[in-house]
């Protein structure tokens, strides 16, 4: 009888792939920009600076501010900040210094080629000024200025609870027609307003005030589905809503 003996193979180590170096220079560039916030992250320098705004139109507003001296200082702003935009994205060293700046308002995608929120904010509100009365002007930038932040918030807090559409929730949605019903009553009941008022109109205060609320949800929804940025549509958006029954129709 022959006995085969098995020889057993030796115990093989799994070959471990080779480390990945990160390029040095690549690493650097990161560096440069691990500050800014990436997009859904809470960004409270930028909601902070978006809540601002609001009240500064409010203050102008209660003063009367006239709106066709506003415009040479937004289009001079405007200017600036599409120039600033163009140095950046064509000179990497001005673009490492300006995001090192002005980084804590801004989010990853606007590092290399996206156009910073900025210039959408101030083209809204040079349409809103130049084509609308001021009222609904300024109530529209009121929109964006409080509407836009507190429906990412609330979209942030509960949106995975509710209904989604592109980026947008139905919380966040829903966030912004309470804070545009609440600014529109405000508005209309502590400021004198030219295209309504809520003692002689067949539309009641607080029919106004609903509609408003679905003017500001509506305008900050439909930004993400047309493909643009929210602050360029709301203002537009919302000033023509608003027109439309108030000016137009002249309810």
């Amino acid at each position: 009888m022959t006995v085969r003996l098995q020889h057993k193979q030796p115990h093989k180590k799994p070959i471990k792939p080779p480390l990945r170096r990160k390029n040095p220079q690549q690493q650097k560039i990161q560096d440069h920009f691990a500050h800014i916030q990436p997009e859904g992250s809470w960004e409270i320098p930028r909601k902070s600076f978006h809540y601002s705004i609001g009240f500064l139109v409010l203050y102008l507003y209660k003063h009367d501010f006239n709106s066709e001296d506003t415009y040479p200082a937004l289009v001079a702003f405007l200017a600036l900040v599409l120039s600033t935009e163009v140095l950046r994205f064509s000179w990497d060293s001005f673009n490492v210094l300006y995001c090192k700046v002005m980084g804590s308002l801004m989010r990853k995608n606007e590092i290399h080629s996206r156009l910073n929120g900025t210039a959408y904010y101030l083209m809204g509100v040079l349409v809103a000024l130049y084509f609308f009365p001021k009222d609904i002007a300024s109530l529209s930038i009121v929109y964006l200025s409080w509407a836009d932040p507190t429906a990412s918030i609330c979209g942030r807090l509960w949106g995975q609870y509710t209904f989604r559409y592109g980026k947008k929730s139905l919380a966040g949605t829903l966030g912004a027609m309470v804070i545009g019903t609440i600014v529109t009553y405000y508005f209309i009941t502590e400021f004198l307003t030219e295209s309504y008022d809520y003692t002689s109109s067949s539309i009641p205060l607080y029919a106004m005030s609903l509609y408003g609320g679905l003017v500001a949800g509506l305008s900050e929804a439909l930004g993400d589905s047309a493909g643009l940025d929210d602050n360029l549509v709301i203002p537009i958006v919302s000033s023509i809503l608003l027109w439309i029954p108030l000016v137009f129709l002249d309810l």
